[in-house]
């Protein structure tokens, strides 16, 4: 115990000494303690960058300028990846839409004299005729541009809404100038291309749900993309018991996407690379995703929070090589009180010890005080492993200087004192 109390008075004759280790301590912990908070906001601000940005992406024809063919397996592969929060699509075809007064001019205005009125009309035809009008199947209302352009000047049925389109009912939507009122069912020829001198008509009934104005719209019949595969499957399976080879497969023209999770954007591209889009495959399809936003805005924070998270790790070896040479000059300064203690009867591993438990207890005293600033000020919170790797960086930097500089020879040490 004397050994202990003589240990101490030498430590407080030297109370600058102390103070800089107390001081030094206490800045370095505040600052560990801090300096994790800084990392949880660049994390979140990663996480809102990652959250915030919009990244969409399409398919496009590597072959060349004309709408792609995506074949129905893709597009559902696609649907039920997960990849995606929103997604429009559509699909294509030419029709003959007549107008009221000539149909009915033909037939008489009741639905089955209509429908026989057109399937005369469809015998009319040549092979390929390639229709006077459009049809179009849209996934969602606000896939088509031009529907949203005047959605406020559309009139609809009553029970029907911009929403009816995300289902496979057998409505349309279409322009006042064909002259039919809302709720009345028209029959609609509709084309399928097969070749270049080759195409198959079949006649559909639709509900018209939805008028728009004049030709505002530049397609002149809208139905959903569900109608649209339900009318190509039952084509597909009435030309199959008819033993024809005619292929009325469902092939959307357009698929525009936006990612749910921006950080599943490469796992997405192993789906696309195993379907072929990247110009290889059958189709020649390709996937274009815009994420030239995305990668402006998370980059620098990305490359910063890297920089933080090493230096974090660089700080704690700082702390020890700072400790090292504190002690090491402390210690340095006292051999001649440490020569005192040889004199006195203590071993080398003695005082080395006590010279290590005074510094421990130092710091420690230091990361209290720091610790105490911190809950008191609000500035950040105590965390117990940033304390105890503060005291064992220290400890473990000073106890190197300690056993470099502890040894000491008493009988020189006198000498030069004389």
């Amino acid at each position: 115990m004397k050994g202990y109390g003589f240990q101490w008075r030498m430590a407080l004759r030297r109370k600058d000494s102390c103070l800089l280790v107390l001081l030094f301590t206490a800045v370095v912990t505040v600052f560990m303690l801090l300096y994790p908070q800084l990392i949880r906001e660049t994390k979140q601000h990663l996480e809102e960058a990652y959250s915030e940005t919009i990244v969409k992406g399409w398919i496009y024809n590597a072959a060349d300028y004309v709408a792609p063919n995506i074949p129905e397996d893709d597009w559902q592969k696609l649907l039920d990846s997960g990849f995606f929060s929103e997604h429009a699509t559509y699909m294509e075809m030419n029709c003959e839409l007549l107008r009221k007064d000539i149909l009915d001019g033909k037939s008489g205005s009741s639905d089955e004299s209509r429908l026989r009125a057109m399937q005369l009309h469809l015998a009319e035809i040549p092979t390929i005729f390639k229709g006077n009008s459009k049809i179009r199947g849209y996934s969602s209302f606000s896939a088509c541009d031009d529907l949203m352009r005047v959605r406020d000047k559309i009139t609809w049925e009553e029970g029907y809404s911009e929403a009816s389109l995300e289902s496979d009912e057998r409505i349309c939507i279409i322009s006042d100038r064909w002259g039919y009122e809302l709720g009345e069912t028209i029959p609609v020829m509709v084309e399928k291309v097969l070749g270049p001198s080759d195409a198959s008509q079949i006649i559909v009934r639709l509900k018209v749900v939805g008028l728009h104005p004049g030709t505002s719209v530049g397609t002149d019949c809208i139905i959903p993309i569900g109608t649209m595969k339900q009318m190509c499957d039952d084509a597909m399976n009435t030309f199959a018991e008819l033993h024809s080879f005619k292929q009325w497969d469902f092939a959307p023209n357009s698929f525009i996407f936006t990612f749910e999770d921006n950080r599943r954007i490469e796992e997405s591209k192993e789906l696309f690379d195993e379907l072929g889009y990247d110009g290889s495959g059958e189709h020649g399809l390709r996937i274009a995703i815009d994420d030239r936003i995305l990668q402006g805005t998370v980059a620098p924070i990305e490359s910063n929070l890297a920089l933080l998270e090493g230096l974090y790790l660089f700080f704690f070896v700082m702390v020890t090589a700072i400790g090292f040479f504190l002690c090491f000059l402390l210690v340095r300064g006292r051999k001649a009180e440490y020569a005192i203690m040889r004199m006195l009867g203590e071993s080398t591993m003695q005082i080395t010890l006590k010279v290590l438990l005074e510094q421990s207890l130092l710091c420690l005293l230091g990361i209290l005080l720091a610790s105490l600033f911190v809950r008191m000020t609000g500035l950040g919170e105590v965390d117990l492993l940033i304390c105890a790797a503060v005291l064992l960086c220290y400890s473990f930097g000073a106890a190197v200087a300690v056993l470099m500089t502890v040894r000491v020879n008493v009988m020189e040490i006198l000498r030069d004192k004389e």
